[in-house]
């Protein structure tokens, strides 16, 4: 599962290491993201193809088909083994997107301690990280409607990873993430899910502070590395 992440570097940076090809509606800011605790359910900057080209606008992270009757506990992330396949995502399947982050937090259960230890998960290079999600979006200079949102797509952990939690965000190189906005057929966006994420082996994670786990805690301290005890 992917419940926390961090935006941290400027739009216009993640734009660069994206190096899309077409017209962006808006000009990318060169200013800091600096959100190093985005929750679920809060806005957060997407980027996403639209008629007249690519844009970038705050979306929520979080999305339910109009027709469902009840809430469900994970309505922010969409598994790889379903999302193009299940009538569930069908009508959003075709919306593809790209969430630029730096990094993202997962929980860890410690044996004899009934509060789980956070670890923070970044690119072994500290490049950013182009996470595949798809949602239901309004027409650019429109404003939002309620059920507008998005999903990031997860698939399972492997290897190391596995001790830290068994989910994870899919991740595209810039690549394969260009190639993901394109208008690629629904059965090549499964494929690349399944053949082109990067491996675990890409990724470095260590144990960070508490303070993550409430969301209103910000500041480039929560992504600090903590020392814990030896066993």
């Amino acid at each position: 599962m992917c419940g926390r992440l961090a935006q941290i570097r400027a739009e216009q940076k993640y734009l660069a290491s994206l190096a899309i090809q077409g017209q962006l509606l808006l000009p990318p800011s060169p200013d800091p993201i600096n959100r190093y605790n985005v929750a679920p359910h809060s806005r957060v900057g997407l980027l996403r193809k639209v008629a007249q080209g690519y844009l970038w606008a705050p979306e929520r992270w979080r999305w339910l088909p109009a027709w469902a009757e009840k809430p469900v506990r994970n309505d922010f992330n969409a598994t790889r083994e379903k999302v193009g396949s299940s009538p569930y995502y069908r009508e959003v399947w075709p919306h593809r997107a790209l969430l630029c982050v730096d990094g993202w937090y997962e929980w860890c259960s410690v044996a004899g301690q009934k509060t789980k230890q956070p670890y923070y998960i970044r690119r072994h290079d500290s490049e950013p990280l182009f996470l595949p999600a798809i949602g239901q979006f309004s027409e650019p200079g429109n404003e939002p409607k309620p059920d507008d949102g998005f999903r990031i797509i997860t698939a399972d952990s492997e290897g190391g990873m596995l001790d830290v939690h068994d989910r994870r965000p899919v991740v595209f190189d810039p690549e394969n993430a260009r190639a993901w906005m394109t208008d690629i057929s629904s059965e090549e966006a499964s494929r690349m899910l399944h053949e082109q994420a990067l491996p675990v082996d890409a990724f470095h994670w260590y144990a960070v502070g508490r303070e993550v786990g409430n969301y209103r805690n910000e500041g480039a301290g929560l992504i600090e590395p903590l020392t814990l005890p030896s066993t």
